[in-house]
């Protein structure tokens, strides 16, 4: 099943926004939901100086939970429609191991996963890509996440995370809220589940849907600053972009040579 059917991700609107959302889905008497579960754990991504990684579409994360840690590799897709769907289970490998490891640990583990993840010859040296690596960006997530049950078996997860972002490449720290729906009761609930969706968003005007990953939604708001300069040229193009819609004329964007 398409993973965007099942997952539905918002930004909110303001610190209050999450305990109106509960106070909306207690009214309606066709859910029960149960006690939160208080989770906390850090994310920390990674590349080498060359930008390896992300030059050839792939994170690197290794999520701290206590003593444990998860490493996780995937290939980034553009599509959302193909990042979201089945491909993408072919398209990440993950394992788990002690949160102290060092990880050239597992270099033979992450060798091997990009390998299996590619049906075509690499362009890159696996073995190069995993020098020197280095942290890019550091979320520390608190999380509450609680279960919702319907009529007809339904189950949703319902997570509420506060993400609080140090991107070590632009030295600039941000936060972020976020809400997720999920879908975890079988895939003959997902009527049920949209109905819930479209009861929500109707009713909750202080959710907006993104199809933006927690690292995407913090790299975001910890981009480097535009300077003055950059301001005024963005400024003046929004102008001559209005200026010639209300003309009738179509715009097109120029692309700075590199």
């Amino acid at each position: 099943m398409n993973i965007l059917k099942m997952e539905k991700r918002y930004y909110v609107f303001n610190e209050k926004t999450f305990s109106r959302l509960l106070s909306l889905l207690r009214t309606m008497t066709t859910y029960t939901m149960e006690e939160p579960e208080k989770r906390n754990f850090v994310d920390y991504y990674y590349d080498n100086k060359e930008n390896m990684l992300e030059r050839n579409g792939l994170f690197l994360r290794r999520r701290i939970y206590g003593k444990k840690a998860q490493l996780k590799i995937k290939r980034r897709h553009f599509q959302p429609e193909f990042y979201y769907s089945d491909n993408l289970r072919s398209s990440e490998r993950e394992m788990e191991i002690n949160a102290n490891d060092p990880l050239s640990k597992n270099y033979f583990f992450l060798n091997n996963a990009i390998n299996s993840m590619f049906t075509s010859t690499l362009q890159f040296d696996t073995d190069k890509m995993f020098e020197k690596m280095h942290t890019i960006m550091i979320i520390r997530i608190k999380q509450e996440r609680r279960f919702l049950f319907g009529y007809g078996g339904l189950k949703v997860e319902i997570s509420h995370d506060f993400l609080n972002a140090e991107n070590l490449t632009t030295n600039r720290k941000n936060n972020t809220e976020m809400v997720q729906f999920k879908l975890v009761s079988p895939e003959n609930t997902l009527s049920l589940f949209e109905d819930l969706i479209t009861r929500v968003e109707k009713h909750c005007k202080e959710l907006f849907y993104t199809q933006d990953s927690k690292y995407e939604a913090v790299f975001k708001i910890t981009r480097p600053l535009l300077s003055k300069e950059e301001k005024l040229k963005v400024k003046e193009e929004l102008l001559k972009k209005k200026q010639l819609q209300e003309a009738g004329e179509q715009y097109v964007e120029k692309k700075e040579k590199k």
